[in-house]
């Protein structure tokens, strides 16, 4: 954006230069007939025009200067702190503030990466036939906390960047701290567990749609439907029963959506469904593929058309629906659970594009690195 204003403003330097060159020039050559009335009127009018082009010029930039500054910087929604005079607890290694459970982030620059090469290493070995994209998810405490607690934990913006700066151009990384940070006066994560909430979820399917170039399924085309009543896993490990109670929202397809379940080894296939609507209490956030699965498989007769592999762990749970809802044939894999090799798998399956999506501590999680890697070393 900046390179762009460089450019246009050396533009109109140029062009008010050039103009001003030719002003002298006539003015010059007119100087053995100043004294003709008519001479010194048209150079009036000549030079009245040249103010009025210079100013209109001016003007012209100055409206589009305004409006992409206004773009550069959309607001982030500030973060209300009706408690200023609480700091908050830790209560079993859990930032607990204002009856809200925090999962503390640890991730470091050489922790980043050593993730953002893990990924670069597998696309390596899918080789070039295979399209990779890359999302990291920034957990609750890095998006919505009042700015007294920056200091908490390790910033994840930076965390962020840094993986995306560190991939091998092969991999497309996909930024969407700062679609979440523009949202982060909504219901992005829940208050007594560590995920994020269907409408994060589908804020980062947005941004993974717009670099993958296919058209999103819009929410107002789905069917929106909530479980009430849900505790999560940040209320188990705090055993504080006062944090705010949450709700899961989830969305449903008019689709006839085919679902089919198979074991670590993608064998015994059975009949599955991708939204498990009975979910309730502290398994509620099992609504979407029914938790943690090693390898489901949706078809859409009403998709894209394309094929892709969604490389994930539970975060990742959320996200898949709106994928199934986009694809004629998805493949959802929880790298922590399946045995194959994934380079035989797509090439068996016929796939070309796989995306993948963790939460930033996961990313900074030596175990979940192993166990990526391990997908492409059987």
């Amino acid at each position: 954006m900046k390179f762009n204003r460089f450019i246009r403003y050396t533009s109109v330097f140029l062009a008010l230069l050039v103009a001003g060159l030719a002003g002298g020039c006539t003015e010059g050559n007119n100087k053995s007939s100043s004294s003709d009335p008519s001479s010194a009127a048209e150079q009036s009018e000549k030079s009245e025009e040249k103010k009025d082009k210079e100013s209109s010029v001016k003007a012209d930039v100055s409206e589009e200067e305004n409006q992409e500054s206004e773009e550069d910087e959309e607001s982030i929604p500030e973060i209300s702190d009706p408690t200023p005079d609480n700091e908050g607890e830790t209560v079993n290694g859990i930032f607990v503030y204002n009856d809200v459970a925090y999962e503390l982030f640890y991730g470091s620059e050489d922790m980043a990466k050593y993730y953002a090469e893990t990924i670069s290493d597998i696309k390596t070995a899918l080789g070039d036939g295979i399209k990779v994209y890359n999302v990291v998810v920034p957990t609750h405490v890095g998006v919505d906390l009042p700015a007294k607690f920056d200091d908490l934990c390790e910033p994840q913006d930076v965390y962020l960047n840094t993986i995306i700066s560190s991939y091998t151009s092969d991999v497309i990384g996909i930024n969407v701290y700062d679609k979440l940070m523009h949202h982060r006066d909504e219901y992005l994560y829940f208050n007594s567990d560590h995920h994020w909430t269907a409408l994060a979820a589908y804020y980062a399917y947005e941004e993974f749609a717009k670099a993958a170039g296919i058209e999103p399924v819009k929410l107002s085309e789905l069917n929106e439907n909530k479980i009430e009543g849900y505790s999560g896993s940040l209320a188990y490990d705090t055993g504080l029963e006062t944090l705010k109670e949450d709700y899961v929202t989830y969305y449903t397809s008019d689709d006839d959506i085919d679902c089919t379940k198979y074991d670590e080894d993608g064998e015994n296939p059975e009949d599955y469904m991708l939204i498990h609507d009975y979910a309730s209490g502290v398994n509620s956030y099992g609504v979407f593929l029914g938790g943690d699965t090693p390898l489901l498989v949706t078809k859409n007769e009403n998709g894209n058309g394309k094929k892709i592999a969604v490389i994930k762990e539970s975060y990742g749970n959320a996200f898949s629906p709106f994928i199934a809802y986009t694809y004629s044939e998805a493949h959802f894999i929880d790298f922590r659970y399946v045995n194959f090799d994934l380079k035989s798998y797509l090439e068996e399956n016929g796939i070309d594009e796989v995306i993948f999506i963790n939460n930033s501590m996961a990313s900074a999680t030596d175990a979940r690195c192993e166990e990526l890697s391990n997908l492409v070393k059987s």
